[in-house]
């Protein structure tokens, strides 16, 4: 193998890890968005079902209320019922305390759902506190996790950007920029070998008998016909 593509080869193997470095890096703040959303999310949720149980037992508490209220009605009734010497108006206060006795029984029948209902909501918000709890954790794990693999990646990124710099020094300037071109454009790999005789490694398209006789040669670099990526001959 020509020497100029053995150092390309090198070269490419460290910039594949270099690549692959910074693609993992870039995707770590997505990664920590996500870890953030779900946490928000299941705050929120949390914080809605505390906000609805808040709500059905201040409903409760307003029916105690009317409850009260009714209980003092009935009391000014009695009063006023002992205090009266007319009957129409003795019948009068009969007939509001009756209604108003009504009205505490339907009270105290809604307060005894809503009672119902608050437990079933404490329940939830019970449960759903402990799964908050139990994210909050995972969360703190998992970003700790990306901390140090980000502090990871970014050494091995200027590890590897270091000795792809040193690297390229010791390739001959034509090749390098031929070499950086191809792999510009593929955004992969520039450098394929030819396999099952006549294929290139890279587009998987079958290749000129002529480049195959470039390629064995080693005398100068060879291109794929169809692709451009450069290509190398391997022993089958």
């Amino acid at each position: 193998m020509l020497p100029s593509l053995e150092q390309l080869l090198i070269l490419q193997e460290r910039d594949v890890r270099l690549h692959r470095a910074q693609k993992e890096l870039s995707l770590i703040p997505t990664e920590e968005k996500q870890i953030a959303s779900r946490l928000a999310s299941q705050s929120a949720h949390f914080e809605s079902l505390k906000q609805q149980a808040r709500h059905i037992e201040s409903e409760r508490k307003q029916l105690e209320l009317q409850v009260g209220a009714k209980e003092e009605a009935i009391r000014k009734f009695q009063t006023h019922q002992a205090q009266t010497k007319k009957n129409d108006e003795y019948q009068a206060m009969i007939h509001e305390i009756e209604r108003a006795r009504k009205d505490i029984d339907e009270l105290e029948e809604k307060e005894l759902v809503l009672m119902d209902q608050y437990d079933a909501a404490q329940k939830e918000v019970q449960a759903e506190g402990v799964k908050v709890k139990e994210y909050e954790r995972i969360a703190a794990n998992h970003q700790e996790e990306l901390k140090k693999k980000k502090a990871v990646l970014e050494q091995q990124i200027k590890d590897l950007s270091a000795e792809v710099a040193e690297l390229q020094k010791q390739v001959n300037p034509a090749d390098l920029s031929g070499y950086r071109r191809i792999l510009q454009s593929k955004g992969d790999i520039a450098i394929v070998p030819i396999v099952h005789g006549n294929t290139c490694n890279g587009c998987h398209m079958k290749i000129t008998q002529g480049t195959v006789a470039i390629a064995k040669s080693d005398t100068k670099i060879a291109h794929c016909d169809n692709c451009g990526r450069i290509v190398y001959w391997t022993l089958p």
